[in-house]
């Protein structure tokens, strides 16, 4: 058995929007990727993977084009999404023996039954011999050590790359659930979006990544800051530099950040109904997760519109990895957890 054990792994995937991840069981988070590949145009054939094929895309290459195979946090391309997963795999194959025996696959909540049916024959086509599929949220709730079967109400904010999802568990499953197809991605496009239309100035996705980083917010700074971004001029098509303060960037992002709000409230709503998980919400306070959750003064900002508590994890962007991880130690567990 032990033998065995060597030669095939238990692996995790968290494939999302903007990033992959890859948890071994006995092993840990092995791989943080772009999920991202790119494509001769002629040929087809995959010339890069992961953080190789953002640095193509970030220059130009003629003959070259880079794909985001997920969109929303589903599979938009059915191929290229094989094709990173099978490449980001063997990336970390000195860790992994000869093959996979049973994989643990996230997916958002408000994916439909086609979607789901192409999430776990994905799967298989990876090379895993059993699948076993989890919601983002509930994948966070175990990352986050939370008892999800105990008799108590506990509210999970999930803001990734291309998806938000909002519920409340209790008694493991699911008492209410909003699902935006709206996440950080969303934020970094708008950035892309003032530049060009604001300054006349093209930047990189990169550099509008770092831009909201730095200076993006949901509540006013103590001390706001202030960056220099150089780009090109889309008349002249010559280099060109425009200052932008993060009292700018908050303007840009906060309507989204106002739609998951709204979301949130309206998750609330359907409480009515159920007073008791209401007052555990309201007691111990809401968890905010994902990418989305280091946005400085998030939690201020949802506390202030909802009067409920935030609760953020040390580690908010590897919470579904960790809880599937967590999954993946006794499959048996929470058997009532995984989709068919």
């Amino acid at each position: 058995m032990s033998f065995l054990n060597d030669l095939y792994k238990d692996i995790a995937i968290d494939v999302g929007t903007s990033n992959t991840l890859i948890y071994i069981r006995g092993v840990g988070i092995v791989l943080n990727e772009p999920s991202m590949i790119a494509r001769e145009n002629k040929t087809g054939r995959v010339v890069a993977i992961g953080s190789d094929a953002l640095a193509l895309h970030e220059k130009l290459h003629p003959g070259v084009s880079t794909i985001r195979p997920l969109v929303n946090g589903v599979i938009a391309d059915y191929e290229s999404t094989k094709e990173l997963v099978k490449g980001l795999i063997r990336k970390a194959k000195g860790l992994f023996g000869i093959g996979i025996r049973n994989i643990v696959i996230s997916m958002p909540s408000g994916i439909t039954a086609v979607e789901k049916r192409a999430v776990r024959y994905f799967a298989k086509n990876v090379g895993a011999k059993k699948v076993y599929m989890v919601t983002d949220i509930m994948a966070s709730a175990i990352g986050l050590g939370l008892d999800i079967d105990e008799p108590m109400g506990n509210m999970i904010v999930y803001i990734g790359g291309g998806t938000t999802e909002i519920a409340v568990i209790s008694l493991g499953g699911v008492v209410s659930n909003e699902s935006l197809k709206l996440g950080g991605m969303d934020m970094t496009n708008a950035i892309l979006s003032h530049f060009r239309k604001a300054y006349n100035l093209v930047i990189s996705d990169s550099r509008a990544e770092e831009i909201k980083i730095e200076l993006g917010s949901a509540y006013p700074l103590s001390h706001e800051r202030s960056m220099t971004v150089r780009g090109v001029n889309v008349e002249s098509g010559l280099p060109a530099a425009q200052t932008i303060d993060s009292l700018t960037v908050r303007e840009i992002i906060t309507p989204s950040i106002n739609q998951i709000i709204t979301a949130i409230k309206k998750s609330l709503e359907v409480l009515v109904i159920k007073p008791e998980i209401a007052v555990d919400i309201f007691n111990h306070g809401l968890y905010l997760v994902g990418g989305g959750a280091l946005i400085p003064g998030i939690d201020r900002k949802i506390t202030e519109e909802t009067t409920i508590p935030v609760q953020i994890c040390d580690d908010p962007i590897t919470v579904v990895a960790r809880g599937m991880g967590s999954l993946l130690e006794d499959l048996r567990k929470h058997r009532e957890i995984y989709s068919a």
